[in-house]
């Protein structure tokens, strides 16, 4: 695979999609920090979580491409961190669409 031009593509964006969803996360995590966050940011850190968990999925989806259908067997390891990592990126509050639904709403209130 390390010949192919798509499957470099490919682990670069994977690579590239996980290191922007820790960089996003933890500056969300120190945000969250400051005792004088105002009211109004939390929708919007809300979203940019949602945006890191989505960044997560679309990461470990590349890697299951990649990987090929030998990934989905139950006795595979990279099994069941995608599915974790799917189940646990529909948590309410990593869901995209109420981030941008409570975004929208604090900037027009």
């Amino acid at each position: 695979m390390g010949d192919s031009p798509g499957a470099r593509h490919w682990l670069a964006e994977a690579a590239h999609l996980a290191r922007r969803a820790r960089r996003t996360m933890l500056a969300v995590a120190r945000a969250a920090d400051d005792e004088d966050l105002p009211e109004a940011e939390i929708p919007r850190l809300r979203m940019e979580l949602a945006d890191a968990g989505r960044d997560c999925r679309a990461a470990v989806e590349r890697v299951m491409d990649l990987h090929g259908t030998g990934g989905f067997a139950a006795a595979n390891p990279l099994q069941r961190f995608w599915r974790d990592v799917s189940v646990g990126s529909r948590h309410p509050h990593l869901n995209p669409y109420l981030g941008i639904e409570n975004y929208g709403t604090a900037l027009a209130g």
